[in-house]
């Protein structure tokens, strides 16, 4: 399981609290807010695929494209 995966020109994190993905430039250390996941779901995984993100939740699988939208998989 990957906490943090580098896509494109970012790095993207899981949050400690497991419901938040996190991005930050290269270079950077300081990450902001990129997406929740919804109903109460966990983040379990990242994986990058390119420079989309594919992110695994206890109950769905996500992607997020380079153009930030997130959709399911």
């Amino acid at each position: 399981m990957a906490k943090e995966v580098k896509a494109g020109n970012w790095l993207f994190r899981i949050s400690d609290n497991q419901r938040d993905l996190q991005r930050a430039s290269l270079g950077s250390s300081s990450y902001s807010h990129v997406w929740s996941a919804p109903n109460g779901e966990r983040i379990l995984d990242i994986l990058a695929k390119g420079e989309d993100v594919v992110i695994n939740t206890d109950r769905h699988n996500y992607v997020r494209s380079k153009s930030g939208g997130v959709s399911l998989k």
